[in-house]
């Protein structure tokens, strides 16, 4: 059986994975790739809610054994992506969101993006890449993980209801620069 191809772009999905102590699970059964910014910078330190002090994620070891595949962005081409959409939506996304849509864009290996955060969907959404997000529950699931994860933002149906509000949008002439 192939391994499920992913793009986890941002910080939360790793840290929730690492949170949930699946991280190595799901690097041995699917393919991973990061943003550099998300493997470099965004995903390195998060506070666990029951410790003060939080901990340390290092993935370098993952990197070195290429056990997920860190790939980068030229600045140029990010901005370009940002450029073609309205204040409403570039301004919600962040650096790492930004660096792995754009290279998500340009892809014909039909990568999927997982993410807790509404605007990733809503952009899918918008520029009709609809069936190109996946949420986390659904990457458990597809990875014989299925289990019930806290936060509705890792759901299928957050997903879903987002991606729809993006293709509103895109319907409605909302979102994307004309």
């Amino acid at each position: 059986m192939p391994k499920l191809k992913l793009l986890i772009l941002d910080a939360g999905v790793v840290i929730k994975l690492h949170e949930l102590e699946l991280w190595s699970t799901i690097v041995d059964r699917c393919d991973v790739h990061l943003s550099g910014i998300v493997a470099n910078r965004e995903s390195k330190y998060h506070e666990v809610q029951d410790d003060d002090w939080g901990r340390d994620i290092d993935l370098s070891n993952d990197i070195a054994s290429q056990s997920i595949t860190v790939f980068d962005v030229a600045q140029a081409d990010v901005e370009s992506f940002k450029a073609q959409f309205d204040p409403s939506y570039f301004a919600d996304l962040d650096d790492g969101e930004a660096e792995s849509l754009a290279f998500l864009v340009n892809q014909k290996d039909g990568f999927q993006i997982s993410s807790g955060d509404a605007i990733v969907y809503k952009v899918l959404g918008n520029l009709n890449l609809g069936d190109q997000g996946i949420s986390l529950e659904e990457i458990l699931a597809a990875c014989g993980l299925g289990r019930k994860i806290d936060g509705y933002q890792y759901s299928k149906a957050f997903r879903i209801q987002l991606t729809q509000v993006g293709g509103t949008d895109m319907v409605q002439g909302r979102g994307r620069k004309r």
